[in-house]
């Protein structure tokens, strides 16, 4: 078969265990935040694959990145 391109496939299973009791997951390990990205913990934000949503790509997790970076800087100046 020749094809053109190959899109690789890792899997789905979000490696966050090592965040212990810090944030909420489903039951498939993905992390529950609001739509700030924000977890249960204050000043904890979660982005990308590892968060619960709907469509994981690329694009979705650089919009997660932007959104708990300035959700972050937000954070940050309030508790100066």
């Amino acid at each position: 078969m020749n094809v053109s391109g190959v899109f690789v496939y890792i899997g789905s299973s979000p490696n966050t265990s090592f965040l212990g009791n810090l944030v909420d997951r489903d039951e498939a390990g993905f992390i529950l935040t609001d739509e700030n990205l924000c977890t249960k913990t204050k000043g904890l934000f979660a982005a990308g694959d590892a968060r619960k949503k709907t469509l994981r790509q690329i694009a979705t997790a650089v919009g997660d990145g932007a959104i708990a970076a300035v959700n972050l800087e937000r954070y940050i100046l309030e508790i100066r």
